[in-house]
């Protein structure tokens, strides 16, 4: 800049001098300031260089075993962290390219340990801190001084290690945030909680705030809380996810305020509410995530038709309902779960809209229907899951979609052939069709397939032979086909199946050839093999090389006609499970079985013809631990084995002599042991109480002496006790362990007295108790109604007496009897009318019930059996469950499951005029049986709202009155016996409606006229009518005058009392055609007969 002479004059011209030295100054001043603040701004950043390698200082390399996210090398070298580098051009650091100075740091999933020093808040210009996934100490300075980092706007910890206990409140005063990452999944003294600041404080001042994570933050707020806490201070957020963070329902309507929301996650959090119909007004939406939340009612459908949304999950909701829309067409979802929901209906054809999809899983639903041929537009697809629903016709060709990796159908009722279209699904790695009712032979196309890895067919209908096929793939490692109708020989080409992991061919029909065990020696990476079912022979020369099976952890051979235990097993180790039950291997068990330290796993030779084990025995303290141990139902004799395991089935065998009195020392880590059905003698030792058994059968022995007290006070976690059929005396033990763990007790048929015990109202858990067959003397325990699980009860054949009652007596309970399900108090001395009351409470009886299962007790065994879960499969070609444990005699189609982790108690009931020990009792029976007592009074109505009773017995009492017409609504019934009674009047004709009755009694009453006709009534004998001589018509010889009356007879009030004299000379005259005698013998049954019904009601 120049100075000027200014014309006005000397006097101006004074002036102009100081202005141009003014000037001058300025220009020196501002050169003063720009070279300060370049000078002080490379300070800055010279000193933020040296804050970050003071940081580095504090970190440590981690070693994958000590960090729980590792996923691959570790990284935290930060090898261009060097002094006298720019450090913008440092691994994870951003700097503002005006400035210099650091404006993010990011040093996410590196692995990294160690302290966070506290240099890190000297960098007061950083916007963006993102620590995720490391594994650093926890630091005080981090309590304290994070407002410091006043700029910051990305703030991201999660996954850390930095954050336990309380948040820092130092976090609340960064009001500059807008996303906010503080997830953590640990647990225990490290489990981050918002309490002090609690949510609502944390984010008061936050409202900036467009992203919030808080996963695994235990928050623990109420629906209305946390909502509020969310939606007020921050109603422009477009991400929340607090999964696992221990929120409750119901969602609030404030929620609804967020209509920017375009991420959504509240996965695992009990809300137990049902989904808000707003959820449908947020357009913005792109995922939606609600899984186990515990959700309720029916899900929105407006959620479906949010245009922008790409992913819903609203898996492990078993109590949310709906139904899928109908879809736009312009809809971008690309994953759709829907997983063990209660949606329901059919699949729409509008699924075929959805062209964006990739990911599709609908299974554990009650999804019907077809599958709808539009799902061949899924051009995007890749996993499609429609498993264990009810969908059914055929498979659509389409499935062969040019993207399928995986598909799972199995657990519907689909029919038809499986499309030879599959063999063409190039891309397919896993096929699940297994538990439908599919018939045709299997595509050999599959196992060619260039990169499938399994192949599960089992439990269909399948047929035909396994033809020999080329080009076998060197991928496919689990083949599933059990439970089908394949025959024929099975082909050689499936060795050549080179990198099988797992074959099962159990349960088919493979013909008579014999298969060579050898066939499948030689695959390198088999672990398991079940061959179950199928003729082998073993072959000593090949099969006894070392070489064999080199990775075979699991042989399951049942049912294979074996003779003999294959040789090679000598050479295996780290068996996890071996089978050979329901053969033919007979001699001793070898020493080597046990000596060797291969089977630390579960072992079964149940079900062959095993006389000894080979001595000397193995010692029992050294021998290897065996998980699970099965010898039923073979020949061994003598004294009982003393080995150790979890799990000790000896049952039905011959051992004889008396329990071991040390029998405790090798019983310390077993839960369940049994010695049913051998001859053993003697008492039971009291040191079986010094262990810790779940389960203890000793029934069906000769054991004597009284049931020791310590039975039921110091085994604290026994849960079934069966004592069964065998000698015991005395009474029952007066005092339980407090923490009744019982579910099952079975004492029937010993000698026991007295009274039963009050204690069992201790044992909440008890299902089944069964005291038949004794000496008892008590009156009805009606107390035992209180139990909210008694599902059995059997007093039968004691000298229980007075009234048969269920009172109502606040003090202690109404006396439900609730759930129950088998009554059974017959031959006792009870007397009095029936109680109306106690009929009425009977809910479960009420209720039809349908399933496949059974009564019994159900245990974790996890531990015991490495065997894979057997589904309930509708065609019944394999058991659906693993029970034999009470159920003597083998089958001989290979169906005993071993090592089961279902307890079946059996039952002795009268049923269908037998009587016999009833075992796997349905879980859908219902019996009542109230025979050979003293009662009297008129039939109750009430029991003809026991629409499940299978089977009634009232036989041999003093009932008087007519049959209640509503015993017609009975229409499970299958067995009725109201025989040796005073009833009378007639037959009601809705008896004929019970379509299932099998066995009907009426003999030796007072009924008369016309007996019903039609239905099963066309199907009884004589014998269901004979002693009632008013009754007439079919099957009876007696015809009726007309379509009301009978023939004459005798005094109808008298004739059950007194001898029917015309019957006897009837039958005496017919006897003279076939001899004097045999006509005497006649006399001499019918007067017996008579005068023993009589005798019992007037002396007893």
């Amino acid at each position: 800049m120049m100075c000027s002479h200014h014309r006005g004059g000397s006097f101006s011209f004074l002036f102009s001098i100081p202005s141009c030295f003014f000037f001058l100054f300025i220009l020196v001043l501002l050169s003063l300031s720009s070279s300060s603040s370049s000078t002080n701004a490379l300070s800055a950043h010279s000193q933020q260089c040296l804050d970050l390698l003071d940081l580095k200082k504090g970190f440590i390399k981690l070693n994958e075993s000590d960090y729980y996210y590792y996923h691959g090398p570790a990284t935290t070298s930060l090898p261009h962290w060097h002094a006298g580098t720019n450090c913008c051009g440092w691994e994870g650091v951003s700097c503002d390219k005006a400035s210099g100075l650091v404006v993010s740091l990011d040093l996410s999933e590196r692995y990294m340990g160690g302290n966070i020093m506290p240099s890190l808040f000297n960098l007061t210009s950083i916007q963006t801190l993102n620590l995720a996934y490391n594994d650093f100490n926890q630091s005080a300075t981090l309590l304290s001084d994070f407002d410091k980092l006043a700029n910051l706007t990305h703030l991201n910890l999660s996954h850390s290690g930095l954050l336990a206990g309380q948040v820092p409140m130092g976090i609340s005063r960064l009001t500059k945030l807008i996303s906010f990452d503080l997830s953590s999944y640990s647990y225990g003294p490290y489990a981050l909680k918002l309490e002090k600041p609690d949510l609502g404080t944390l984010i008061r001042d936050l409202s900036n705030l467009k992203e919030l994570y808080l996963d695994g933050a235990n928050i623990s707020s109420s629906g209305t809380e946390w909502c509020h806490a969310i939606s007020d201070p921050a109603p422009g957020l477009q991400a929340l996810s607090l999964r696992d963070s221990s929120l409750s329902g119901p969602i609030d309507s404030s929620l609804s305020k967020l209509r920017n929301l375009s991420i959504l996650r509240l996965h695992g959090n009990d809300l137990s509410s049902q989904v808000p119909d707003f959820f449908a007004n947020f357009s913005s939406l792109t995922e939606l995530s609600l899984s186990e939340c515990g959700l309720q009612g029916v899900f929105p459908t407006g959620v479906f038709e949010l245009l922008s949304l790409k992913t819903l999950d609203l898996s492990f909701n078993p109590m949310l309902a709906g139904f899928l829309p109908e879809f736009p067409l312009n809809s971008s979802l690309e994953t759709l779960t829907i997983y063990h929901t209660n949606f329901s209906g059919s699949l729409p054809n509008s699924l075929g809209n959805l062209e964006s999809l990739i990911y599709l899983d609908l299974s554990d639903c009650n999804f019907s229907g077809s599958i709808p041929w539009s799902i061949g537009n899924l051009s995007e697809l890749v996993s499609l899951d429609l498993s264990s629903n009810y969908l059914s016709g055929y498979l659509p060709l389409m499935l062969a979609g040019s993207k399928f990796s995986t598909i799972d159908l199995s657990s519907n009722y689909f029919i038809g052939q499986i499309p030879s279209s599959l063999g063409h699904a190039h891309h397919l790695t896993s096929l699940h069709l297994e538990d439908n009712l599919l018939t045709g032979s299997i595509p050999m196309s599959l196992f060619t397939l260039p990169i499938l890895e399994e192949l599960y067919l089992s439990d269909n209908k399948l047929s035909g032979q396994l033809q020999e096929f080329t080009n076998a793939s060197s991928i496919l490692q689990y083949v599933d086909l059990p439970g089908n109708n394949l025959g024929g020989k099975l082909p050689k080409s499936l060795v050549n199946l080179s990198a099988l992991i797992s074959l099962d061919l159990s349960s088919n029909n493979f013909d008579g050839s014999v298969v060579g065990l050898e066939l499948f020696g030689h695959l390198q990476n088999l672990t398991y093999l079940d061959l179950s079912g199928i003729d082998l022979s073993i072959s000593d020369r090949n099969v006894g090389s070392s070489l064999l099976f080199p990775s075979l952890d699991t042989l399951i051979l049942q049912s294979c006609n074996l003779m003999a235990i294959p040789s090679f097993l000598k050479y295996k180790e780290n068996m996890e499970l071996l089978d050979l039950s329901n053969n033919r291997i007979h001699g001793i068990i070898p020493k080597w079985i046990w000596s060797n330290g291969s089977y630390g796993g579960s072992m079964n030779l149940s079900c062959n013809l095993f006389t000894d084990i080979e001595r000397p025995r193995p010692d029992p303290l050294t021998m290897m631990s065996i998980n699970s141990l099965d010898l039923h139902s073979n020949m061994l004799q003598g004294q009982i084995p003393l080995l150790q395991s979890q799990f000790l089935d000896y049952s039905n065998n011959y051992f004889t002599g008396s329990i071991p009195v040390n029998i405790s020392a090798y019983l310390l880590d077993t839960s369940f042991f049994s010695l049913a059905n051998n001859n053993l003698t003697g008492e039971i030792p009291t040191s079986i109480c010094h262990t810790n058994l779940r389960v203890l059968d000793l029934s069906n022995n000769s054991l004597s002496g009284s049931i020791h007290k310590c039975l039921l006070e110091s085994l604290s976690n026994l849960q079934v006790l069966n004592l069964r059929r065998n000698q015991f005396q005395g009474i029952l033990p007066r005092n339980i362990n407090s923490s009744c763990s019982l579910v099952i007790i079975n004492f029937y048929g010993n000698q026991l007295e007295g009274e039963i015990p009050k204690f069992l109202a201790k044992c909440e858990q008890l299902q089944f108790l069964d005291i038949g067959s004794n000496k008892l003397a008590d009156s009805f325990p009606y107390w035992l109604g209180n139990l909210p699980a008694l599902k059995v009860l059997v007093l039968r054949e004691n000298k229980f007496y007075g009234y048969f009652e269920c009172p109502l007596v606040a003090s202690v309970g109404n006396h439900t009897f609730e759930v129950m399900q088998i009554l059974d108090i017959s031959s006792n001395n009870f007397t009095g009318n029936l109680p109306l009351d106690c009929f009425t409470r009977m809910k479960a009886m009420m209720i039809h019930r349908e399933g496949d299962g059974t009564i019994g007790f159900s245990y974790n065994s996890a531990d015991l059996v490495k065997y894979n879960n057997l589904k309930l499969n509708k065609n019944q070609a394999r058991p659906v469950t693993r029970s034999c444990l009470l159920i003597y005699a083998c089958p001989s189609d290979g169906s005993y499951n071993p090592a089961s982790t279902y307890y079946e108690d059996l039952v002795t009931i009268v049923a269908k005029g037998y009587k016999r020990d009833q075992t796997k009792i349905p879980a859908t029976t219902s019996y009542i049986d109230v025979s050979n007592n003293r009662l009297e009074g008129t039939l109750p109505e009430v029991i003809g709202d026991l629409k499940s009773l299978n089977f009634l017995n009232m036989s041999l009492n003093a009932f008087k009155g007519h049959i209640p017409q509503v015993f017609g609504n009975l229409r499970e019934l299958e067995s009725l016996d109201l025989s040796g009674n005073q009833l009378s009047g007639e037959i009601p004709n809705s008896l004929t409606s019970l379509t299932f009755l099998s066995v009907l009694n009426l003999s030796n009453n007072n009924l008369v006229g016309r007996i019903p006709q039609g239905n099963q009534f066309n199907t009884f004998p004589n014998a269901s009518f004979e002693g009632n001589p008013g009754l007439c018509g079919f099957p009876l010889s007696r015809h009726c005058v007309n379509s009301t009356s009978m023939e004459p007879s005798t005094d109808l009030n008298n004739a059950s009392h007194e001898l029917d004299m015309e019957e006897i000379w009837i039958w005496m005259f017919r006897g003279l055609g076939f001899g004097v005698g045999f006509a005497l013998a006649i006399f001499h049954q019918l007067l017996f007969t008579k005068l023993k019904i009589w005798y019992k009601r007037r002396f007893r």
